[in-house]
């Protein structure tokens, strides 16, 4: 070989060694990355080889390199806490990470389907962050390696949020990675607004490294007790073929009736439900996976009379078989400084159709259907327009007439102005119909009026739009928490349709603050907002201030 002219091995060796990695990076034979430098090389900075997207790989070897929660080599994480943190938090095994990937080794892979392990990885709050890259291509023979950030998973819960006014308390642990598996366990003691009690949860998506997932929770509360149950395999991929579940429930509470942002009237209800589900599909074709499900369901509520009124709730018992539709596309786009605070985002801008229709034949007869739709729009500059409709109810075949009908429609809409500030607009409308007393439309501080009492109106429509001009700041706090900012108005309003006494439309402005934590559950932004409302009303405060937990900004 020979470089101007001159044969390679008379070049001094120091130039050699120095053009060896401009070699290696030439060659996509060669391995672009070592294997222990990427344990510490920040994982966004992480690229393979480029994958052609309408090839097809035959997938050689498949190398797990599992990131710490901090990089030690980093001197701003380098000290005796953080290297504390390191030692006592176990790794996510190679095991459970390697069961979320679509593909093995001596099989096939594409682009397309090393992409959506890649979001599978993400998807896990107990990981950060995730990067599949193909470090090796010769041919049609791929080498790759996935590689994941940690989070620390075990974290007490200790958590107060305060929204319209009122306080809620949680105190407890959770474990969202137990021993490296990817299972979870939670046990919480809780005072919300609707009830105190304890609360203990266990959930594995994939079981013995397999695709079944498993779900359990039982709560004891002052107004009653509940247990809940699921198994099944689900859709997990584009490309699978079946799916079944078995899930159960069983309950008894008290709810409350609003008005004004105070309750007037309670009542008990112990509910019962099962159902069981079978689903196939033909898997992707053309960019579209279309599902069918069939299914039996029993739904039962039982109600106590309403406390201090005459109205008067009817049992409902429903026991339907059921045919269920889906129809979802494969388009993601992935993003920064959208929802989070600089971390990677998996944005769906699919298409979504969704359909159900069972048969309940005892006592009236009744129809039960659902639909929704949804799909999503990007344009250069990463503006992004999300939106959809869904709606839900019954059809009493005696009176031929349709009962606890509600639809929804729903728009957001992000378009980013700078590298640190975008807009952000959500909006919703809502419509319930021939409903019956328990099913309340509500709107207060625990739904987005953030300057409001929680549930302050009650009513049979709801419309509400927030928008947010927001700031994605550099700070690090501690190199654990990331900072954005927020200026708000919000407005919205719920009303009886046909009522003589019509609810004023509501808003309110306000400013806040978002901290995401890189370190811990992915799933968590915390918000802490100051709301003014611009309307007065009953209750209605000068200033309020909201602290929540929310999963995204």
């Amino acid at each position: 070989m020979a470089r101007d002219g001159f044969p390679l091995a008379l070049l001094p060796t120091a130039r050699l060694v120095a053009l060896l990695p401009l070699a290696a990076l030439a060659d996509p034979c060669v391995s672009r990355h070592d294997l222990e430098a990427l344990r510490t090389t920040p994982i966004e900075e992480i690229e393979g080889w480029p994958l052609a997207a309408s090839a097809g790989y035959r997938v050689e070897q498949i190398d797990i390199v599992r990131q710490p929660i901090f990089n030690t080599r980093d001197p701003a994480e380098n000290n005796p806490l953080f290297r504390l943190a390191n030692l006592w938090h176990v790794d996510t095994r190679e095991r459970a990470i390697r069961t979320l990937l679509l593909f093995a080794e001596g099989g096939a892979a594409t682009a397309a389907r090393i992409a959506e392990s890649e979001r599978a990885l993400r998807g896990k709050g107990f990981l950060y962050d995730a990067r599949i890259i193909a470090n090796q291509i010769c041919g049609d023979r791929v080498e790759l390696v996935a590689v994941t950030r940690d989070v620390w998973s075990l974290l007490p819960e200790l958590g107060v949020t305060r929204t319209g006014g009122e306080y809620e308390y949680e105190l407890g642990f959770s474990e969202i990675n137990i021993a490296g598996s990817g299972a979870s366990l939670d046990i919480d003691v809780f005072d919300n607004l609707d009830r105190e009690g304890v609360s203990i949860g266990y959930a594995n998506a994939n079981v013995g490294g397999s695709r079944v997932g498993l779900r359990l929770r039982f709560a004891d509360t002052d107004d009653g007790e509940g247990v809940s149950a699921s198994i099944g395999q689900p859709f997990y991929a584009f490309d699978a073929r079946r799916a079944w579940n078995v899930s159960v429930r069983d309950s008894a509470s008290r709810r409350g009736l609003y008005d004004g942002g105070r309750q007037i009237s309670s009542f008990g209800v112990e509910g019962r439900f099962a159902q069981v589900s079978m689903g196939w599909s033909k898997g992707l074709v053309n960019g579209f996976a279309n599902r069918i499900r069939v299914g039996a369901t029993v739904d039962e509520q039982r109600f106590e009379p309403i406390h201090g009124s005459l109205a008067a709730l009817e049992d409902r018992a429903f026991s339907y078989p059921f045919l269920a539709f889906e129809r979802i596309e494969d388009e993601f786009s992935t993003m920064r400084n959208l929802d989070r605070v600089q971390t990677t985002e998996d944005v769906f801008l699919g298409r979504r159709i969704q359909a159900l229709l069972g048969y309940s034949p005892g006592g009236d007869g009744y129809y039960v259907g659902s639909a929704s739709f949804r799909d999503g729009l990007r344009r250069e500059g990463n503006e992004i327009l999300l939106y959809g409709v869904q709606a839900s109810g019954y059809w009493n075949g005696r009176t031929r007439r349709a009962e606890n009908v509600v639809a929804q429609a729903w728009l957001r809409y992000r378009r980013p102005q700078t590298p640190r500030l975008g807009l952000h607009v959500d909006a919703e409308a809502t419509i319930a119909q021939e409903s019956t007393v328990d099913q309340q439309v509500l709107i207060g501080g625990d739904s987005g009026l953030r300057g409001y009492p929680n549930r302050f109106q009650a009513g049979t429509r709801r419309f509400r739009v927030s928008v947010e001009e927001r700031f994605y700041s550099n700070l690090y706090l501690l190199r654990v928490l990331r900072v954005a900012g927020a200026a708000f108005l919000d407005i919205g309003r719920a009303w009886r349709a046909g009522a003589r006494r019509d609810n004023d439309v509501l808003a309110n402005v306000g400013v806040g603050l978002r901290f995401e934590s890189t370190r811990t559950n992915r799933d968590l932004v915390y918000h802490l907002d100051v709301a003014v409302p611009l309307v007065d009303g009953p209750g209605v405060g000068g200033v309020e201030v909201t602290l929540t937990s929310k999963r995204s900004l």
